[in-house]
């Protein structure tokens, strides 16, 4: 018998290794899961990722936004490899069980955080 480690996924596509700084004009994330939408206003500051520490700021507030809204999803810290190595946000839903949509990326930050989909993936060990 196998155990389902990851729930449904969905990796951006903006390299978040930079700082990345967050304005009042640019800090509404939204995304949808199963039909239903959510919004994450992020407070305004600089959020720093360190790829060699696998730790991030943004994925942190992300996480406790989410958690706010009662968002049944885990923001996590995506390493890339494309000629270079750089980080991406993952949006990873809480049910392992079974797949669920996750899609309708939008709002002011998302082209800053977040971009096009790079890879959506289904619940697998």
């Amino acid at each position: 018998m196998f155990t389902i480690n990851y729930g449904q996924q969905v990796w951006g596509s903006i390299d978040i290794n930079t700082p990345i700084s967050i304005i009042s004009s640019n800090n509404e994330f939204t995304f949808a899961i199963d039909g239903k939408t959510y919004t994450l206003t992020i407070p305004v500051g600089t959020y720093k990722t360190v790829r060699e520490q696998h730790s991030s700021e943004l994925v942190s507030i992300l996480n406790t936004l989410a958690n706010d809204v009662n968002a049944p999803v885990v923001f996590k810290l995506g390493g890339m490899h494309y000629d270079q190595k750089y980080n991406v946000v993952v949006i990873e839903h809480n049910d392992k069980s079974t797949g669920h949509v996750i899609d309708g990326f939008g709002g002011t930050a998302k082209d800053l955080i977040f971009g096009e989909t790079k890879f959506n993936l289904s619940p697998r060990d």
